[in-house]
Parts: structure tokens; C-alpha cells; sequence
């Protein structure tokens, strides 16, 4: 399994099917009697083949009545002590995203763990409700499922009743979390790119994609909104505010605004400019300068009517 990440591009869509690479089936295959039972027999006479021991179970429901879907989670443990992870998920038609595992655990991007269930995130909502996995995340009438990394990233799969979709995301920042980021009530992708170990000015830079057209962007309205709301400094709250903040803070605020404001659609140039005139210490102008990079480095993100990037 490949779970791939655009931080500046869009990811490739994968589809996978209980046909494979294949034509089609005759048109006597969907009018079959069908069979969940059966379907999960096959999946557990597969699994146990391979070693694998089942650490998860969800269900869920397929639109329309359209009849159950179930989603397995397994794990198995190799001669050296590493865990591989591998996710099954069948309806009553067939075996409709099976992933994993792969024969080289300690590759990150190839290692698929189902996640249960996800709490909103007070980044973008007060909110304490958890969404179950294996539901309609983003309103378009499937169940998603959500796969996991060893790095922590996310993926999601669109479940129908004969096949499966990775939804494609296009974000500058790999998505560890979802949050309701825009305020429409589903959950979004959000990433945040922490400084590393050690540097003394330390910024974390969010990025979010919200659905639309049948993936995830960070051109859309709502996330250009979420990113415009983070690059305008909050009013002062006090008649007697607190002395300015240390240098480190300072260009903290200051760096993770840039970045904010240039995902929002401001002007770059006038983005980069107010960033310049920022006063850095020599002892901190290394570490400025890396995350100045950054931000020039980010691609400009139009978007038409529609938010769609182009």
C-alpha cells in the first residue's frame, strides 16, 4: 500500500476492487445471490493464511439499503519483533479494499492501520463529539474508512458496495488529524508541520483540506477562511497587556501568520515583505531564515468559483 501525500500536488487516485486490474464481470455477477457470511469466511481463511490476528472490527451501513459493511483491522509481528498492519473491509458483494501486509513494515508509507474512531480537535472546534470510522465523514452518501501510518498520517477510502476509492488530498502539510476546520459540521483533514528538535523558534504550521468535488484541497473557500482567521493577529483583551514577548516568540507569531496569510490567498509579496521587516537576532537568524525558506517556497494556490485549484 502506498499512502502517499501531496504537499504540493495532488496525489494519485487509487481504486481498488474485488476485480483488480481486470474487465469487468458479466452482468450475472451483481445480480448473484449475495453473501457477507461468505465474503468474511474468505477474508479469515486469507488473514489466517498470512498470520495475521484480528485487532479490530467496525460496521456500517451502505446507502439506499444496500446492506451492511464491515472493516477488519489486523496486525501480525515478524521474527524480528516489528508489527505489520493490514485492513480488510467486505460487503455483502465482495472483498472491497484489502490492504497490507507488506513485507517491509519499517517502510512508513506502506503501513496501514484502520483507526476506530476520531475526537474533534479543539484547533477548530470546541466540540467534544467523536465520529465513529466506517461513517459518512464528508456528506457524499458512502461510508469512509480511515487508515493510519506509522508516521501518523491519514487516508481515506470511500466504501461502496462493489469497490473502493482513496480520496485524493492536495495539502502542503501530511494530514495527522481531522477537526470540523471550517465549521460546517464534518470533519476535515488538518497536518501540522512541527519545527524539529531544537530550534529555537519552533513554529507549527497547519494546513487543512476540506471536501470538495470529491476530494480534499486546501483551495477551498472554507480552508482559505480557516487560514485568514490564523493570519490576523487577536485584538488585546486588556487595558494593561503583557510586555512584548521574547525574540523567539516574537518571530514565532510572526512566521506562522506568514504562512497562514499566504494559504489564505494574500499577497505574497506583501506577505514576504512584513516578514522581512521583522528584527532578528543574530542568535536566532539561522532558524529564521529556514522557515522565511519555507514560506517563499510554498506554491501559489489559485482557486476558481468552484475552489477547485488550478
Amino acid at each position: 500500500m502506498s499512502l502517499l501525500v501531496a504537499t504540493s500536488g495532488c496525489v494519485s487516485n487509487h481504486r481498488v476492487s474485488p476485480w483488480g486490474g481486470g474487465s469487468l464481470p458479466p452482468i450475472s455477477a451483481f445480480a448473484a445471490p449475495s453473501d457477507l457470511e461468505a465474503q468474511l469466511a474468505a477474508v479469515d481463511a486469507e488473514t489466517g493464511a498470512l498470520g495475521l490476528r484480528k485487532t479490530l472490527e467496525l460496521r456500517g451501513e451502505l446507502p439506499r439499503g444496500g446492506g451492511p459493511v464491515i472493516a477488519r483491522g489486523y496486525e501480525k509481528t515478524d521474527a524480528a519483533g516489528r508489527i505489520a498492519h493490514a485492513v480488510r473491509v467486505a460487503t455483502a458483494h465482495g472483498v472491497v479494499l484489502a490492504i497490507g501486509p507488506f513485507n517491509e513494515p519499517e517502510v512508513d508509507d506502506r503501513h496501514a492501520e484502520l483507526v476506530s474512531a476520531h475526537a474533534q480537535d479543539a484547533l477548530a472546534s470546541a466540540d467534544d463529539t467523536v465520529t465513529r470510522a466506517l461513517t459518512d465523514l464528508n456528506g457524499d452518501g458512502l461510508p469512509d474508512a480511515v487508515l493510519r501510518n506509522r508516521r501518523g498520517t491519514l487516508e481515506l477510502h470511500r466504501i461502496g458496495p462493489l469497490g473502493s476509492n482513496r480520496y485524493d488530498v492536495i495539502m502542503f502539510v501530511a494530514p495527522t488529524e481531522l477537526a470540523d476546520a471550517d465549521g460546517d459540521g464534518r470533519l476535515d483533514l488538518v497536518g501540522r508541520a512541527e519545527a524539529a528538535e531544537g530550534d529555537p523558534i519552533a513554529p507549527v504550521l497547519v494546513d487543512t483540506a476540506t471536501f470538495d468535488g470529491g476530494r480534499y484541497t486546501n483551495a477551498t473557500a472554507g480552508a482559505r477562511a480557516f487560514h485568514a482567521q490564523r493570519a490576523d493577529p487577536q485584538p488585546a483583551r486588556s487595558k494593561n497587556p503583557p510586555p512584548p514577548p521574547d525574540d523567539a516568540t516574537r518571530l514565532r507569531g510572526a512566521i506562522e501568520r506568514a504562512w497562514h496569510a499566504i494559504l489564505a490567498g494574500r499577497p505574497r509579496a506583501r506577505v514576504l515583505e512584513a516578514l522581512g521587516g521583522e528584527p532578528v537576532p543574530a542568535a536566532l537568524r539561522a532558524a529564521f531564515d529556514r522557515h522565511r525558506a519555507r514560506i517563499e517556497a510554498l506554491p501559489v494556490l489559485d482557486a476558481d468559483k468552484s475552489g477547485n485549484a488550478r
